[in-house]
């Protein structure tokens, strides 16, 4: 289906029949990225009187993004319903639509609230909210990939893959999570990627696999497989051979601030979280409980620190921190303990140096943290190493474009963008670049923390402030 073919506007359901607009549309927001973080921004500015905006998005809903488009229900939220509202004035709002939900008919208040939702409800639940939203014939849903961002007087032309362009006042990058490349990998035929739920749900059975990378999406892996049956060998290599631990039930934040971290390197901070999390278990409680007490002040501690700190963080701590940090579901764990307890999956700490296909197998070569040079063989690699952090290794065509224009430049660390502020965008001068905004993953360099919802919510709803507030200022 064409991109143009499919642009309609009232209304957010796609058509082959809608009528082709003019080559060059012009709106007052486009909003690239129509999963979570897009859909959030644009269900903010809705809230503003007679505004044109946009959301471009390849996938055929908005809403979904990489998460939450997987249709498997094995595939369930890493936080409990309760909080994951996509309002912070609303925090009931998601249990509120769950109430209205076939797969959670049955369950009560509290284990409602309790519930580690399938992710295809969540999905679910932020396009009906689009869809509810009073002014929701002021968004136009764009079925296409943005491929180019350029200044054009006081606003931007955005071109897509289809070749049209959009004019458009402000832009807003909400791409989200990018996905990082096969390390040693190359062109390795008939490799699976992690995100891409179907490829996954067709590996055969019998196959023996090789999955390369340990966290959240080894997981998702690993529960799709064990839904599917799965009877052959599962593999998996990263770096810490260190898998994501799990919540807790009634997990609550440790009373305290966090004044006595902010001074302190990275040593000394996980010395004092390590005093902290026994002092919880100490008191009859789960030492999830310490880093509960660090969620609302990420963006501070990570701030706090000398970039000579924060990179001996990424080099000596961080996948502690992810592991401790990013937990799963308890009946997720149970099912990946219960895959390494049959002999089933196995987990190893080591790098890959280069993977080959041979023979019509593949053949994987790494080196352990502790010994010589080994292979192993797989009917199967899966690709499951996550979000890539660095803006000069992203994927696709619009960051590279958008970073030789100058329009972006690398944030701290050379990780996501350079921003300031609430979400705006510097170029590679240190300037803001007037009207164009993100969110979300892009921003990992200056907050570190910004892809868990109860970040996400409140930055969109500010960068859909902020581009009112601007709109309100040029109008007067």
């Amino acid at each position: 289906m064409g991109y143009w073919a499919s642009l309609i506007s009232p209304g957010l359901t796609m058509s082959a029949a809608a009528p082709d607009p003019a080559p060059h549309a012009s709106v007052d927001v486009l909003v690239i990225g129509g999963g979570a973080c897009g859909a959030l921004v644009a269900l903010h500015l809705l809230d503003t009187p007679g505004l044109r905006i946009a959301l471009a998005e390849p996938r055929p809903l908005p809403a979904r993004g990489a998460a939450y488009s997987t249709p498997r229900g094995e595939h369930v939220l890493n936080v409990n319903a309760a909080r994951m509202s996509a309002f912070d004035a609303a925090p009931g709002d998601f249990v509120n639509f769950l109430r209205t939900q076939p797969e959670s008919a049955g369950l009560d208040e509290a284990a409602l609230a309790a519930w580690f939702a399938p992710r295809q409800l969540y999905g679910r639940y932020l396009q009906a909210r689009l869809d509810a939203h009073p002014a929701r014939e002021g968004l136009t849903l764009l079925a296409d990939a943005a491929v180019d961002v350029a200044r054009e007087g006081s606003g931007f032309a955005v071109t897509f893959a289809s070749g049209r362009q959009v004019r458009a006042g402000n832009v807003v990058l909400a791409i989200g999570n990018l996905p990082a490349a096969l390390p040693g990998g190359g062109d390795v035929p008939g490799l699976v990627e992690a995100w891409d739920y179907a490829a996954v749900a067709a590996v055969p059975v019998d196959a023996d696999v090789c999955i390369v990378g340990a966290g959240l999406s080894m997981v998702d892996v690993l529960l799709t497989l064990e839904a599917n049956g799965h009877r052959g060998r599962i593999r998996a290599l990263s770096r810490n051979g260190l898998m994501p631990l799990a919540h807790a039930p009634g997990t609550v934040p440790q009373p305290g601030g966090i004044d006595e971290l902010l001074p302190l390197g990275v040593r000394a901070r996980m010395r004092l979280l390590r005093r902290w999390a026994a002092e919880s278990v100490e008191e009859g409680r789960p030492w999830q409980d310490a880093l509960e007490r660090l969620r609302p002040h990420v963006r501070a501690l990570w701030q706090a620190w000398p970039e000579a700190e924060q990179r001996r963080f990424l080099r000596h701590a961080v996948r502690q921190w992810d592991i401790h940090r990013h937990r799963i579901a308890p009946g997720v764990a149970a099912t990946v303990d219960a895959m390494s307890k049959s002999g089933q999956f196995s987990l190893q700490a080591g790098r890959i140096t280069a993977i080959a296909a041979r023979d019509g197998r593949l053949h994987v070569d790494w080196t352990p943290r502790r010994g010589a040079p080994r292979s192993m063989s797989a009917d199967v690699v899966i690709n499951a190493t996550g979000m890539e952090k660095r803006a000069a290794r992203a994927p696709g065509a619009l960051l590279p474009a958008m970073l030789s224009r100058g329009l972006v430049a690398a944030g701290p660390l050379g990780m996501g963008i350079a921003t300031r502020g609430e979400g705006q965008v510097l170029g590679a001068d240190g300037a803001p670049v007037e009207g164009l905004w993100t969110l979300g993953a892009l921003r990992i360099g200056d907050l570190w923390e910004t892809i868990a919802m109860p970040e996400l919510r409140g930055q969109a709803e500010r960068v859909a402030a902020g581009i009112s507030r601007g709109l309100g200022s040029a109008a007067a």
